[in-house]
C-alpha cells in the first residue's frame, strides 16, 4: 500500500505543478499530457498514434479523440508518410512552436527538482525499480485483456 500511495503522491503533485503551466498556455488535461510528450519523443523519432496509445494506455478510439481535439485546435497534424500513408506522423504545426519553449522549461524545471539530492546511481536504482513495476502492470492489463478476449 505504500507503494502506491507514494506513486500517487508524486504523480498528483505532478499534475498540479504541470497545470499551472499549461494553463498559462491555454492547454489543459489530457490534452496537455500527450502534446508533452509528442514534443519529448518527437525530438527522437518519429511520434505515432498507436505509440500514444501504449504510452498513455490509451484505447485507440480515446486517442484518435485526443489528438482529434489537439488537431482541432491547430497544434499537431497528422502527416500521412510517404512508404506507407496508413502511418500518420504526429507533428507540431506552428501554433504549437509558440508553446514548445514553455512546455519544455516547464519540463526541464520539475526535472530538476525532481532530482535535487538524487545522486546518479540512485536515479538509475530508481528507474530501475520503476520499471520492473510498470511491467508487472503491463504484464497484468495484458492478461486480464486476453481473459476478457475468451469470454
Amino acid at each position: 500500500m505504500k507503494t502506491g500511495k507514494i506513486i500517487n503522491q508524486i504523480s498528483s503533485r505532478l499534475r498540479r505543478r504541470s497545470k499551472k503551466a499549461q494553463e498559462s498556455i491555454g492547454i489543459s488535461g489530457a490534452k496537455s499530457s500527450v502534446l508533452n510528450y509528442i514534443l519529448i519523443a518527437s525530438e527522437n523519432h518519429p511520434v505515432y498514434q498507436k505509440e500514444i496509445e501504449k504510452e498513455f494506455g490509451m484505447r485507440p478510439s480515446t486517442a484518435t479523440e485526443a489528438l482529434k481535439s489537439l488537431e482541432e485546435d491547430g497544434l499537431i497534424k497528422r502527416v500521412p508518410e510517404e512508404r506507407d500513408a496508413r502511418y500518420k506522423r504526429l507533428m507540431f504545426t506552428d501554433k504549437a512552436d509558440a508553446v514548445k519553449d514553455v512546455i519544455r522549461e516547464e519540463i526541464r524545471g520539475t526535472e530538476q527538482l525532481l532530482l535535487k539530492g538524487v545522486t546518479e546511481e540512485e536515479l538509475n536504482e530508481f528507474m530501475r525499480i520503476a520499471g520492473k513495476m510498470l511491467a508487472n502492470l503491463e504484464e497484468d492489463e495484458k492478461e486480464r485483456e486476453e481473459r476478457e478476449n475468451r469470454r
